[in-house]
C-alpha cells in the first residue's frame, strides 16, 4: 500500500499531460474547421480581415508548436507540470522574433517610399529643366527658320534708292518694330515713320 503513493504521481501526471495535449489537438481541429469554413463561404468583407487573418496565422504556428513540444515531452516521460511553466518562454521568443520580422519590414518599406518620392522629385525637376530647354530650342529655331526665308531676298536696290536721313529714319522705326516685337506677344504695326512714308517704296 505505501509503494502506490509513488507509483500513482507519474499516473496522474501523464493524464494531466494526455489532456493538455487533447486540449492542443482539438484546438488545432477548430482552427482548420474554420479555414475550411472560410474556403466555402461565397462571400468576404471588403477589408478580408487581413489583421485576423495574420493573427490566425500566427495561433496556429504556436498551436503546432505546443503539439511538438507536448508530444516530445509525453514519449519521454517528463513531468508535465514543466511544459505548463516552460511554454510561454518557449514561444516568446517566436513572437519576439516575428514582432522584429515585421517592424524591420515596416521600417525598410518606408525607407523605401522615402527613397521613392525623392527619386520622384528629382525626375520632376529634371523634366522642368528639359521643358525649359525645349521651349528655348523651339524659339531659336523658329528664328532661324524666319531668316532663311529672306535669305533670297535682295534688298539692296531698294535701299540703294534712300537718302542718308531716310535711311537713319529708317533705321530707327526698324529698331523700334524689333525691339516691340520681342515685349509684346502680338503682332505691333509698323511705327508710324514707316506708314507715312509710302513714296519711300515706290
Amino acid at each position: 500500500m505505501p509503494g502506490r503513493g509513488p507509483q500513482g504521481a507519474p499516473a496522474a501526471g501523464g493524464g494531466g499531460g494526455g489532456v493538455s495535449h487533447r486540449a492542443a489537438e482539438t484546438l488545432q481541429q477548430r482552427l482548420e474547421d474554420l479555414k475550411q469554413e472560410k474556403i466555402s463561404l461565397h462571400f468576404q468583407l471588403p477589408s478580408r480581415q487581413p489583421a485576423l487573418s495574420s493573427f490566425l496565422g500566427h495561433l496556429a504556428a504556436q498551436v503546432q508548436a505546443a503539439l511538438r513540444r507536448g508530444a516530445t515531452q509525453q514519449a519521454s516521460g517528463d513531468d508535465t507540470h514543466t511544459p505548463l511553466r516552460m511554454e510561454p518562454r518557449l514561444l516568446e521568443p517566436t513572437a519576439q522574433n516575428s514582432l522584429h520580422v515585421s517592424i524591420t519590414r515596416r521600417d525598410w518599406l518606408l525607407q523605401e517610399k522615402q527613397q521613392l518620392q525623392k527619386e520622384i522629385e528629382a525626375l520632376q525637376a529634371r523634366m522642368s529643366v528639359l521643358e525649359a530647354k525645349d521651349q528655348q530650342l523651339r524659339r531659336e529655331i523658329e528664328e532661324q527658320e524666319q531668316q532663311l526665308q529672306w535669305q533670297g531676298c535682295d534688298l539692296t536696290p531698294l535701299v540703294g534708292r534712300l537718302s542718308l536721313g531716310q535711311l537713319q529714319e529708317v533705321s530707327k522705326a526698324l529698331q523700334d518694330t524689333l525691339a516691340s516685337a520681342s515685349q509684346i506677344p502680338f503682332h505691333a504695326e509698323p511705327p508710324e515713320t514707316i506708314r507715312r512714308k509710302p513714296f519711300l517704296y515706290s
